[in-house]
C-alpha cells in the first residue's frame, strides 16, 4: 500500500463523515494518545456516586414518612408562617410574589417558559405539548393538587419532590397563580419559521 494511501485511510475516521467507533478511538489512541471517552469530561462520570449517610435528609427536608415526599400540611404551614422582608421586599404578599418567582425561575422556567406556556426550547420539545400554566384547565385547579403533581411527577412532569423543599413547590406555585392569562409567546418569531420560497 502507498503511503499516501495509508495516510488517508488514517485520516477518514476523523473527518466526520465515517463513524468507526470502537477503531477510530484505537487508531487515535494509537497515533496521538487523543481519545475523547479518556477526557476529563468524561472520566468522573464513570466513578459511581457515593453513597448518602445514613440518617440525612435534604436541606430544608423534603421527605415525609406518610408519603415519602413532603406533606402538603408541611408546605402551607410554611407558607402562612413565611415572615415577611420588609428591608428587602416590603409586606408579605410581596415577599411571596418575589420568593415564588425566584422559585419558579429556577426551577420551572427552563420548560414551563417565563409565561409559563412551555414555548421554549425545552419545552416545546415535549410531545405531547406540555400544559400551559396560565390556562383555565391549570388555574382551576386547587392549590393542593398543583402541589402534589410537582412533587410526585406525572405525564411529562418529572417528580420534583427530591428538588423543591415543599415551601418552594408552593412558592412557585403562588407564582403559577400570577401567569392566568398570560398571552403565549412562541420562541421563534414567526418570520423564523416560516418556509422560503
Amino acid at each position: 500500500m502507498r503511503p499516501q494511501a495509508l495516510l488517508l485511510a488514517l485520516a477518514l475516521p476523523g473527518c466526520g463523515r465515517v463513524d468507526w467507533f470502537p477503531p477510530e478511538r484505537w487508531m487515535r489512541a494509537a497515533f496521538n494518545g487523543w481519545d475523547m471517552w479518556a477526557t476529563e469530561a468524561v472520566r468522573p462520570y464513570e466513578t459511581p456516586m457515593p453513597p448518602v449517610p445514613e440518617g440525612t435528609v435534604p436541606f430544608g427536608g423534603t421527605a415525609d414518612a406518610a408519603n415519602g415526599f413532603g406533606s402538603w400540611e408541611q408546605a402551607l404551614a410554611l407558607f402562612e408562617a413565611l415572615p415577611a422582608d420588609h428591608e428587602r421586599w416590603g409586606d408579605l404578599a410581596a415577599t411571596r410574589d418575589v420568593l415564588g418567582t425566584q422559585a419558579y425561575a429556577r426551577h420551572c422556567d427552563h420548560c414551563h417558559g417565563p409565561n409559563g406556556d412551555g414555548r421554549v426550547i425545552v419545552g416545546e420539545s415535549f410531545s405531547p405539548r406540555i400544559p400551559d400554566l396560565g390556562a383555565p384547565a391549570v388555574q382551576e385547579k386547587d392549590d393542593a393538587t398543583l402541589w402534589a403533581r410537582v412533587r410526585a411527577g406525572g405525564g411529562n412532569m418529572i417528580p420534583l419532590a427530591d428538588t423543591l423543599t415543599p415551601l418552594d413547590t408552593l412558592l412557585a406555585i403562588h407564582h403559577v397563580r400570577s401567569l392566568a392569562g398570560a398571552p403565549g409567546v412562541p420562541f421563534f418569531a414567526p418570520k423564523d419559521t416560516e418556509p422560503l420560497e
